[in-house]
């Protein structure tokens, strides 16, 4: 009998959701309310407000208006994958990430892969000029080498994978277009993922005709 590959090691990519977090400067921030209080009420009971889009998330083709396809229609098998992480944390603030920092991962861009770009903004996350404004961003040409490449997913640990300049929706069409989710959102900056190899997982909650969802997003190694 085969053996059953148990859980080695297993980290957290996501971002804490709370009240008032940084968002996109076009969106409302999320707000936490209390609605039973526990010593008064007995229970303890919070309502939460906010866009789908917010801290770690994941995007549907169907996030742009002229692609149809929603989270909720994507097959499970296509939310968990081989982790290629791509180190892109020396790029400067405002600087694309282009097809050269991808080609030495080259040999590893497959169907399997869920490609995380490290860019070291998602420790610099608050409300600020340099968070908002200033992150690096995946350009147009490296999105496009991605989808030439089939890889299943794409990521960044920032709440854009275009930035907030004039490229983001285009950058956001080559990638949906082709089908590929996008997570966004994210926290890379675990030393451990450096070493060895990870499959991630990415759990969206499951909203019927979601143009995107809010996720749990974890990266795990086996014990064989």
């Amino acid at each position: 009998m085969d053996r059953i590959p148990s859980i080695k090691k297993m980290v957290d990519l996501s971002q804490e959701l709370y009240h008032l977090c940084p968002v996109l400067p076009a969106f409302e921030p999320p707000k936490l309310d209390y609605i039973c209080i526990g010593p008064r009420d007995g229970w303890k009971l919070e309502q939460i407000t906010m866009n789908l889009h917010t801290a770690t998330h994941m995007d549907a083709p169907a996030h742009l208006g002229e692609f149809d396809k929603t989270l909720d229609q994507f097959p499970l098998d296509q939310f968990q994958g081989r982790l290629v992480l791509v180190n892109v944390s020396t790029k400067s603030a405002g600087e694309p990430i282009v097809v050269s920092d991808i080609t030495p991962y080259c040999n590893q861009l497959a169907a399997d892969a869920i490609v995380l770009f490290y860019t070291g903004w998602g420790e610099k996350r608050a409300w600020t000029k340099e968070w908002i404004y200033e992150s690096p961003y995946l350009s147009n040409e490296a999105a496009q080498y991605l989808v030439n490449h089939q890889v299943k997913a794409v990521g960044i640990d920032h709440f854009s994978i275009g930035g907030t300049g004039h490229d983001n929706e285009e950058t956001h069409r080559i990638l949906l277009g082709a089908g590929i989710w996008i997570a966004e959102g994210l926290q890379l900056n675990d030393t451990e993922l450096l070493q060895g190899e990870w499959h991630v997982f990415a759990m969206p909650v499951k909203i019927r005709d979601s143009s995107g969802a809010p996720a749990r997003i974890v990266a795990l190694q086996w014990t064989c």
